[in-house]
């Protein structure tokens, strides 16, 4: 038997990476409130937990949903699987970006307002899982796969009964509030994570079947680009509307650097290695992701007199930051128009440092970039390894 390589035996532990991270992120959230009040440590739980809005902990719970979504688009690129099947993981894919955006942008808390447009938007959502379940069901999925489904949206719809818990019940004890909002956070956690062990598999099956996977951000690229110029300005003018500023914009920024990680992991899975270089390019990704939800629209400290942007300064440094990293993994990249735009974004930090719609407009723009980038490359890949005549190795991995 052979040893699987390195890049292979990463694969395996992505989810428990997952897992992991996810279970730090409840400690915290009870930490958070816990010791609620005591000074910068308070903040900076409030920051990382899961029980607040633009933070580390929104992003978190938002992208698990896109890694979700995108693994249910393989089981739609799947030539071997039946017609039925292929439209039930299609439907499922939208439904849990849906629930990403509402979890990103707080969507839903907004639209509390009117029960009409709660409604409305509970409708499509549970249209898309409903339709996507029975398709699923009329292609014969294997029960256990539709009651793990059925068990985590029955997870997800139990999230207002912890809310009414919440506003019904007084909390005198810090403690104990932060265990209630851990339980709440916590259902939600084990909900995504359940999509997504049951959604990998359909990436496995696609792997097996083509040696090819993550096809929907490869094949759908002109389709996503052309989706987020459209979304970028509604969504950037949203911003001044829900109640969270900056999360409209920032889900479509995330999302789509999270794209870019994701076809940046695809490359290292099919050479059947993961490098230095891949590896800080996945991770680069990843942070820049982060970055558009927990670097807040109002950070904006006064340094020498002079309010400075925390966002802009942080995007400046990422453009920088881009130009090496890519280039280090050869994409193609103006390296002098890109210093040249972080030095206007910087300079611009210190000029409009409050300004909502040129922070929160810029991120998506910057994502856009990265990921025409990103997936031009994975397309490029895709045409060389088609003119390849001998069969490539299926990589050992298990996703």
């Amino acid at each position: 038997m052979t040893r699987p390589n390195a890049g292979a035996v990463s694969q395996r532990l992505w989810f428990h990476a997952l897992i992991a991270v996810s279970v730090l992120l409840l400690i915290i959230t009870q930490l958070s409130y816990a010791l609620a009040g005591s000074g910068r440590l308070s903040l900076l739980l409030f920051w990382a937990g899961l029980g607040g809005e633009n933070n580390l902990g929104a992003w978190w719970s938002g992208m698990l949903l896109v890694l979700a979504g995108v693994l249910a688009f393989d089981g739609f690129f799947n030539p071997d699987k039946p017609v039925h099947e292929q439209r039930g993981w299609l439907a499922l894919g939208f439904a849990l970006l849906l629930l990403s955006f509402d979890e990103v942008a707080s969507l839903h808390e907004y639209l509390s307002r009117s029960r009409l447009s709660l409604a409305a938007l509970g409708a499509v959502g549970l249209a898309l899982a409903v339709f996507g379940m029975l398709q699923l069901r009329r292609a014969g999925v294997p029960k256990r796969v539709l009651a793990r489904l059925s068990f985590a949206f029955g997870l997800l719809a139990s999230v207002p009964v912890h809310e009414m818990v919440q506003q019904t019940l007084e909390w005198p004890n810090p403690v104990i509030y932060g265990v209630r909002a851990m339980l709440e956070e916590g259902t939600e956690i084990i909900a995504m994570l359940i999509f997504v062990s049951v959604t990998r598999a359909c990436s496995g099956a696609l792997l097996r079947a083509t040696r090819d996977f993550m096809i929907a951000p490869v094949h759908g690229r002109r389709l996503i680009t052309m989706a987020a110029w459209i979304l970028w300005a509604p969504l950037t003018a949203a911003t001044f509307v829900l109640p969270s500023p900056g999360g409209p914009a920032d889900w479509l920024a995330g999302s789509l650097l999270m794209l870019c990680a994701l076809l940046a992991a695809r490359d290292a899975v099919q050479l059947g290695k993961l490098d230095s270089q891949a590896a800080r390019l996945v991770l680069f990704y990843v942070a820049a992701s982060a970055a558009t939800n927990a670097v807040k629209l109002e950070w904006d400290p006064v340094v020498l007199g002079i309010a400075v942007s925390v966002r802009g300064i942080v995007f400046a440094v990422l453009l920088v930051a881009a130009v090496e990293v890519l280039k280090a993994n050869q994409r193609r990249v103006n390296a002098t128009r890109s210093l040249v735009i972080a030095a206007l974004i910087a300079g611009s930090a210190l000029v409009w440092s409050t300004s909502q719609i040129l922070w929160c407009g810029l991120p998506p723009l910057f994502a856009l970039w990265l990921y025409t980038i990103e997936s031009k490359s994975a397309t490029q890949a895709a045409v060389r390894r088609e003119h390849v005549r001998a069969p490539l190795p299926v990589p050992a991995v298990h996703i």
